[in-house]
């Protein structure tokens, strides 16, 4: 029976939450725009192609631009669906400890939600998602014999990371574990009928795994093609412009480390870009950024001249031939992404309006930068050489939360556990992946670490409480 002091405490958790929401509206509405930021509006309002960024994003900006022009309202519900799947955390698992309403004030301070989720990226939304859908398979997971529940919560988190693998493409790994998760959950439920009965699990198991994947796959391709807008001629496609782009900043990477490394198939195809590459790229190359090498002039139009299959027999040759020189590249990059080694070079926080004067004026906007921003980049500063803006802290954090939840392993906490899993994964992929250290490309991580330590500080493993005893019940 729920006491009246835990009632208390879901209370003041709730509302902890709610005052966070609150604050980071007051303190950033309408929102803080970049570049891209300002595109993806424009793509949005007009159904017309403006970058290569995923289409999605754009037309979900302009859906809430629609209702209310301009980005307040966009962040609002950004934030709602986030807040609110976290606030729910007490009913999903019974009950509140007092952990839960000081870890709910620390989420709520923290620049990392304060400010960064009035941000208009699609990282920040990309994050919002994925642990809104994984929080839905949770529910779903704890809930299982209620089957018109279990079946909303199943849809829902199937839209939310089906979204979310169109927000970021490599956060599919986010939607594979959630279907693994899904699998386990449905292969530990209790057997009946000796073998048989030991088989029907394991298929059982397999078939909501594999299940699970190919609907997150196909619900992804379907909202892709029912939100892509028109482009104009010659417009690129985001994955082969990206693919691209990291083909030729790896190949500039082989140059720099061993100005000998062949570029046969780039040196038949357009000689002078394999020589601009051989000349320019040591100078231009650093494994903070592709920035420097690809605003330069000449280096971008040798990337242009450079036919997308000879970038891409180079490259293959790179990583095959030269597999330790690859690997090295890689990890220098993946050094600067990930441990941030110089923070203030890695675009820690966007503040105020931003743009080019053109984009803004066919948005009816202007330039901001006002007292406020200054406020909350001296906010952020104080921050900024902490573990708060750590990537490495809050991997740990997400391995020590996976870990603690395992020693329970109730229903809800596989979904949790799968959480920290892709947070980690997604942070992984950017070894293979990363162009640049811009700190918002790793969001995800630190965000799906602050929440799994809610869920943990809701319901602590050990202290006995709520779910934990019921855990086997759920378990059909």
């Amino acid at each position: 029976m729920r006491t009246t002091g835990d009632r208390a405490t879901r209370a003041a958790y709730v509302a902890a939450l709610a005052l966070g929401w609150a604050a980071m509206l007051v303190a950033n509405l309408p929102g803080h725009l970049t570049f891209d930021s300002l595109l993806e509006l424009l793509e949005g309002r007009i159904r017309v192609r403006q970058s290569w960024a995923p289409a999605f994003y754009a037309w979900v900006l302009g859906v809430f631009d629609g209702v209310s022009q301009g980005t307040g309202l966009y962040v609002a519900a950004s934030g709602l669906l986030l807040f609110a799947a976290l606030a729910s955390l007490p009913w999903l698992r019974g009950r509140t400890s007092r952990w839960a309403v000081v870890a709910a004030v620390l989420f709520g301070l923290s620049p990392l939600v304060l400010i960064y989720q009035a941000i208009v990226w699609k990282d920040v939304l990309f994050a919002n998602a994925s642990i809104a859908g994984m929080i839905c398979l949770a529910w779903a997971l704890a809930r299982w014999n209620a089957r018109s529940f279990r079946i909303a919560l199943l849809l829902g988190a199937l839209l939310l990371l089906g979204a979310a693998a169109l927000l970021r493409q490599n956060g599919i790994v986010v939607g594979a574990l959630a279907a693994v998760a899904l699998g386990w959950a449905r292969f530990q439920a209790r057997p009946h009928g000796g073998a048989s009965g030991e088989r029907r699990r394991w298929r059982r198991g397999l078939g909501w795994s594999l299940g699970g994947i190919i609907a997150v796959v196909a619900v992804s391709h379907g909202m892709n093609l029912a939100t892509r807008p028109s482009g104009p001629p010659g417009s690129a496609e985001g994955m082969g412009e990206g693919l691209r782009m990291l083909q030729s900043y790896d190949l500039f990477a082989a140059v720099t480390l061993d100005p000998d490394f062949p570029l046969a198939a780039v040196g038949r195809a357009a000689p002078h870009a394999a020589a601009t590459f051989r000349s320019l790229a040591p100078k231009y190359y650093s494994p903070e950024r592709i920035d420097f090498a690809d605003g330069q002039p000449r280096i971008a139009a040798a990337m242009r001249a450079a036919p997308a299959a000879a970038l891409a027999a180079d490259w293959r040759a790179f990583i095959l031939q030269r597999p330790w020189l690859y690997l090295r590249a890689r990890a220098e990059a993946f050094r600067w992404v990930f441990l941030t080694p110089r923070i203030e070079r890695c675009v820690p926080v966007c503040l105020g309006v931003q743009g080019p004067r053109e984009v803004l004026d066919d948005l009816g906007m202007s330039y901001r930068w006002s007292a406020q921003d200054e406020r909350l980049l001296r906010y952020n500063g104080a921050f900024l050489r902490t573990p708060v803006y750590s990537h490495l802290a809050y991997a740990l954090l997400a391995l020590g939360v996976g870990i603690a939840l395992m020693f329970r392993w109730a229903p809800a906490d596989l979904a949790v556990i799968a959480l920290m899993a892709g947070a980690l994964g997604f942070a992984a992929s950017f070894f293979v992946i990363s162009i640049a250290c811009d700190y918002r490309y790793l969001y995800f991580l630190d965000l799906a670490a602050m929440a799994g330590l809610l869920y943990v500080a809701v319901d602590p493993p050990g202290s006995g409480g709520g779910r934990a005893r019921s855990a086997r019940k759920d378990r059909v």
